[in-house]
């Protein structure tokens, strides 16, 4: 197995073109055109298409298959070299969203600290989608994340930690008894969370769902700041249920026509991470709130 031969044969099926992946790889176009040789007599398939337009080209069927395997092996690569500095660091990296951070942690704190494990831990507060990604990189070892759907990835494993719910939120001071229908609902002024949460993702789909255009005057990443000005009766929101526990001065707005998904609180960590006792007590602790 020739990793050079998978780097060059990935970026090639990136780039569909066998100069512009010479000059990545600083390297001649004949060594992608033997490396592309190599793979297809090893294999003993033909693997590309070539094109008559601008030296471009296509994957065969063999060519995708052989991609697939391509990038779970570099990926596997990548998290060798990743996992050897978790170990040599003696820390672990954890993303830490931070609704879901605020819910889950103050569970867990005293037997973290009883377990001197809060000084282990370095913890990137990101939004659940950005994390997953990193998780998946490598570049954090563990994960606490919200999340509509359970993740699917061969070589992500998780814990369920709680299923809770999406809510429209308001103001305990509004007089919310005459909101009856999704178009009463959407009528109100709305403050939202960005782009980059989950929760925007799903109120685009309720929009499209129920054909309804929310008034929104404000977006913000800050969920304390969304709920602080809900709180002070300047608009509705829409979060999981996970932001507002115990939280006073807030009202939920129940309308029974409106399906809403799941909103699944998760503990996700790679399958294969062999660590110390540190690790093994860190993932026990989260596995079993």
């Amino acid at each position: 197995m020739n990793l050079k031969d998978y780097r060059y044969f990935k970026k090639l099926s990136e780039l569909k073109n066998f100069s512009d992946t010479a000059n990545f790889f600083g390297v001649s176009q004949p060594t992608i055109t033997y490396s592309v040789k190599r793979l297809e007599e090893t294999y003993g398939l033909s693997l590309i298409k070539r094109k008559s337009f601008a030296n471009s080209l296509s994957l065969t069927y063999a060519g995708q298959q052989l991609l697939s395997h391509i990038n779970r092996i570099l990926l596997e690569d990548d998290l060798i070299s990743d996992d050897m500095e978790r170990i040599k660091r003696e820390k672990i990296v954890m993303g830490w969203p931070p609704i879901i951070t605020n819910y889950v942690i103050p569970k867990v704190f005293d037997r973290l600290r009883d377990a001197d494990l809060l000084n282990s831990i370095i913890p990137v507060a990101k939004s659940s989608r950005e994390l997953l990604t990193q998780l998946k990189n490598g570049e954090i070892d563990l994960s606490l994340l919200g999340s509509t759907i359970l993740p699917q990835e061969n070589h992500l494993d998780y814990q369920l930690i709680k299923e809770h719910h999406f809510k429209f939120i308001a103001s305990a001071k509004r007089d919310v008894s005459k909101i009856k229908t999704v178009e009463d609902l959407f009528d109100e002024d709305f403050i939202s969370l960005d782009e980059g949460s989950v929760h925007s993702r799903v109120l685009q789909h309720i929009i499209e769902r129920y054909n309804v255009s929310p008034n929104t005057m404000f977006k913000t990443s800050d969920y304390h700041l969304m709920m602080n000005l809900v709180k002070a009766d300047k608009g509705f929101s829409f979060v999981t249920e996970t932001a507002i526990q115990g939280v006073p001065g807030i009202q939920t707005i129940d309308i029974d026509e409106i399906q809403l998904p799941p909103f699944y609180i998760l503990f996700v960590y790679r399958h294969n991470m062999v660590g110390n006792e540190t690790l093994a007590h860190l993932m026990h602790i989260f596995k079993n709130i």
